[in-house]
C-alpha cells in the first residue's frame, strides 16, 4: 500500500469516526432536550395535581357535614316527637277542664 493510499484510507476512517461522533453527539443532544421537556411536563403535571388536590379537599369535608346533618336531623325529629307528645298532652288537659 502506497503512502497516498494509506492517507486516503486514513482520511476515510477519520471521516467515518467524525460522522459517528457527530451522530452520537446529535443523539445525546436530542436525548437531553427530550429529558428537559419531560421534566417541564412533569413539573406542570405536578402543579396541576396540587391544584386539583386543593380544589377537591372540600369534598372530603362533606362526610363530616353529612354526619353533622344526620345528627341535627335526629335531634329535630326527637324534638318534633316530644313536642308533638307535649302538644297532645296539653290539648287533652284543656279538653278535660
Amino acid at each position: 500500500m502506497s503512502d497516498a493510499e494509506l492517507w486516503a484510507a486514513w482520511r476515510i476512517w477519520v471521516g467515518v469516526a467524525a460522522l459517528v461522533v457527530v451522530i452520537a453527539a446529535s443523539l445525546l443532544i436530542i436525548i437531553w432536550l427530550t429529558a428537559r421537556k419531560i421534566l417541564t411536563d412533569a413539573v406542570r403535571a405536578l402543579n396541576a395535581v396540587a391544584a386539583i388536590r386543593a380544589q377537591t379537599l372540600p369534598i372530603w369535608g362533606l362526610q363530616d357535614t353529612n354526619e353533622v346533618a344526620e345528627d341535627i336531623l335526629k335531634t329535630v325529629q326527637a324534638i318534633e316527637a316530644k313536642g308533638g307528645a307535649l302538644a297532645g298532652a296539653l290539648q287533652q288537659h284543656e279538653v278535660r277542664k
